[in-house]
């Protein structure tokens, strides 16, 4: 899964598809926090966040704040 998940963000990346990358940014997020990689989550979290942010779609961006909000509120910090 986590190969998949890099293809499709590098190859949204590589065409410029923004929204496609957060997209596969987020989903990658859930992913890792499914599977306990707190890390990984945070660091795919963050590039959803800053894709969403540079397309402009606030609800997505505040989606995925609420996530980041989830790992603060356990004691985890930002990468």
């Amino acid at each position: 899964a986590v190969a998949l998940y890099n293809a499709a963000i590098a190859s949204a990346k590589k065409s410029k598809f923004i929204h496609e990358q957060g997209l596969a940014c987020e989903r990658a997020g859930l992913y890792y926090k499914k599977m306990g990689c707190t890390r990984d989550a945070l660091v795919h979290f963050q590039q959803a966040h800053a894709c969403y942010k540079e397309w402009g779609s606030s609800v997505k961006v505040g989606a995925i704040q609420r996530e980041l909000d989830g790992f603060n509120s356990i004691g985890t910090s930002f990468i």
